[in-house]
């Protein structure tokens, strides 16, 4: 009975063993081994005819666990039967209960050579006797798995039971003997089930609203994957999923083959739906990063859940400056309710030759300044603070927002005058330097007409054979013009030293599209028209002022110097027209063709003038004065078909327009909308724009 005892208190502790890999029951192993015994020794009858054993049999039950982070290790624990034949009246019976450990070295992708060592208790009859003692032994298996979840194996062994009967009397062999074994391997928790593919190191970047389209193409996490299986995996597919927030996974990365304890890192990304837009708070939800492969044929899937922090929709990060670009909503109802409105107001004014870009900046500029839009900083959210740590998680107003509050930092006014502008075709960029943020807005004019047409070009931006004007927006109380020229001096001080950035916003677009808050348009009490358009006409006339006086004060002391000719008056009205000074412009024009009727260039003028008044027949009249004193004078021609085409005399125009490719092509390229058939299709399809206006000018 105390023998009983013994081997049932083994089999205990073995047990309590195995418990220390039942927490990933998916490497453990059930082996079913039966075994050819063959006695070896003394009592061998194939070695002695009058030995005590013949060959017999056994079979034992392995559980067998594989650590996942060791898998060239193995340990577990064996209950075994084993029937010894003899010559005499009684057969040995041996049940013996062990642990086992050794080596599992893998060969391709299916084999496998397991070496190890065994050793526990045994308690064995023969007849009426009876009795126990330790056991060891060793053993050799090769392995074949043939499906995830089953493998078979063949091996050899030696065991030897221990015969010791007491203080005084010597240790023996109760038996001893080689072994040849057929086993099955049956792999635990197979099927859907599997999980020993590892997701490993998770790691995700703070995820924002604002750019749930960016993620479709850009991270925002990644992991670690590990090839857990006891061989290659192929056709890997790692998902990611947030379900409240996503209709279906997004494939992140796929990998034809995966090797046994391979690893790869992972970028997750992710198709959020619109309804993160909804998200005032940071919340906490449930992710999932669900690994698919084959593996021995048969297909499985892993869900590895994670809780995943998702914040406002106000919020960002400044580890990127262009990301401040998702903000700026130029389709966002309220916006193009603002902006269409005050640019429609700034048209109506005429055909003003001063930049449109220009006047319609100026004209949202000061339109914002009379509804009450004001500079204010967040002690909570500067960008100054936000700038020297990109990772400070900063808010940022979308530009309706900015629009109801009526106030917004460097950052909010920046993306709210960009919007604005943005929405009427007015490209932007944000500028920054040291510990602020601005914007500037093109002109859509290359440098060289820019610096012919203005006088102070020291306050513009030239990049790339475009021009920009410098805004800084946080003086929107005190005016357009000051804040072009603050804007302008901020940037000249700061990109002599490389300090100063522009991220063009529609490059930045590429990156990080813009993302309008969900919801109508808001109820705006919009400035009336007539203080508008008040405002704008000081600030213009100041502006004009500012360009031409000093030109204007050169052309008078030339005059009353004793220079005056009709060139010089010629060239004193360009000067007034290139500003919509026409009234001035007039006279000086009138001056010089009294001076010299048959000089050219203030016909070509007065028509110009004319012609930008939508005065086309009086237009045409002055042109054909010019036509006939010079028929092949370029611009005259150009004037001329334009004209006629805005008159409806379509065929006359393209005959001139004809005359025109052929005689000056570059000049005719800026007028192509008169080549186009003088059919009504044709006609209705023309460029809306009535090409550039030519002022002849010529040197005295």
């Amino acid at each position: 009975m105390k023998y009983t005892v013994k081997v049932l208190f083994l089999i205990i502790f073995i047990s309590q063993v195995l418990q220390l890999g039942a927490a990933e029951l998916e490497n453990n192993s059930i082996i079913l081994k039966p075994s050819y015994e063959i006695p070896m020794g003394s009592k061998s009858t194939l070695l002695d005819d009058n030995a005590l054993y013949e060959p017999g049999g056994s079979l034992s039950v392995n559980l067998q666990y594989i650590p996942p982070n060791i898998p060239l290790f193995y340990y577990g624990g064996v209950l075994g039967y084993s029937l010894f034949p003899t010559q005499a009246q009684d057969d040995l019976t041996v049940v013996s209960a062990g642990l086992n450990a050794g080596l599992n070295f893998r060969i391709g992708n299916v084999l496998s050579i397991l070496a190890g060592a065994e050793a526990g208790w045994y308690y064995g009859m023969f007849g009426e006797n009876s009795g126990s003692n330790p056991y060891a032994g060793g053993s050799i298996d090769l392995s074949w798995d043939i499906t995830p979840g089953l493998t078979l194996s063949a091996g050899g062994g030696y065991k030897y039971f221990l015969n010791y009967q007491g203080i005084n009397e010597p240790y023996t062999d109760l038996y001893q003997g080689a072994s040849f074994s057929l086993g099955t391997v049956f792999h635990l928790s197979g099927g859907d089930n599997r999980t020993k593919v590892k997701v490993d190191q998770i790691e995700f970047d703070p995820v924002f609203p604002v750019f749930y389209g960016h993620y479709d193409e850009h991270p925002l996490g990644s992991v670690t994957v590990i090839n857990g299986e006891n061989s290659t995996i192929t056709d890997v597919k790692v998902y990611f999923d947030v379900n409240q927030y996503m209709e279906e996974p997004k494939l992140s990365a796929e990998f034809p083959v995966l090797k046994r304890g391979e690893s790869v890192s992972v970028e997750l990304k992710a198709l959020f739906t619109n309804s993160v837009m909804q998200l005032t708070e940071s919340t906490r939800v449930s992710a999932s990063i669900i690994t698919e492969y084959t593996y021995l044929g048969e297909r499985f899937t892993s869900t590895t859940p994670h809780t995943l922090r998702i914040y406002d929709r106000n919020s960002m990060m400044w580890d990127d400056d262009r990301k401040a670009a998702s903000f700026v909503t130029a389709k966002d109802s309220t916006v193009l309710l603002f902006a269409k409105n005050t640019a429609g107001i700034i048209r109506e004014q005429g055909n003003n030759p001063i930049n449109l870009n220009f006047r319609i900046a100026m004209g949202i500029f000061e339109t914002l300044r009379l509804y009450g839009m004001n500079y204010v900083i967040d002690p909570q959210s500067s960008y100054i603070e936000a700038i020297e740590n990109d990772q400070f998680i900063d808010y940022l107003q979308f530009p309706s927002q900015s629009l109801t509050y009526r106030a917004g930092d460097c950052d909010d006014l920046s993306i709210l005058f960009s919007a604005l502008l943005e929405a009427v075709g007015i490209k932007t960029a944000f500028v920054t330097i040291p510990g602020h943020i601005f914007m500037a807005y093109s002109l859509d004019m290359p440098e060289s007409q820019a610096r012919n047409v203005f006088t102070n070009t020291e306050d513009f931006i030239f990049i790339d054979d475009e021009t920009w004007v410098p805004m800084e927006i946080t003086l929107i109380t005190d005016g357009f013009l000051k804040a072009w020229k603050i804007g302008a001096k901020e940037w000249r001080e700061n990109v002599v030293h490389g300090n100063a950035l522009m991220y063009p916003i529609h490059q930045a677009w590429e990156f990080y599209e813009p993302v309008a808050i969900p919801g109508s348009a808001l109820s705006l009490i919009f400035p009336a028209k007539e203080a508008i358009l008040k405002s704008y006409d000081e600030n213009l006339q100041i502006f004009i002022n500012r360009e031409i006086l000093p030109k204007v004060s050169y052309l008078e002391d030339r005059i009353s110097n004793g220079h005056d000719s009709a060139r010089l008056r010629n060239r004193f009205g360009v000067l007034y027209a290139r500003y919509g000074q026409y009234d001035d412009a007039v006279k000086q024009f009138q001056k010089a063709i009294r001076m010299d009727s048959d000089y050219i260039s203030p016909l070509i003028n007065l028509g110009n003038i004319h012609f930008l008044n939508e005065s086309s027949e009086d237009a045409l009249s002055w042109y054909k004065k010019a036509e006939r004193l010079d028929p092949f004078n370029s611009k005259v021609i150009a004037a001329v078909a334009r004209t006629q085409y805005e008159l409806e005399e379509y065929g006359q125009a393209e005959e001139r327009y004809a005359k025109l490719k052929e005689q000056a092509p570059e000049l005719a390229a800026e007028y192509a909308y008169l080549g186009n058939e003088s059919s009504i299709a044709g006609r209705a399809s023309s460029a809306k724009s009535k090409g550039t206006t030519l002022w002849a000018e010529d040197e005295e």
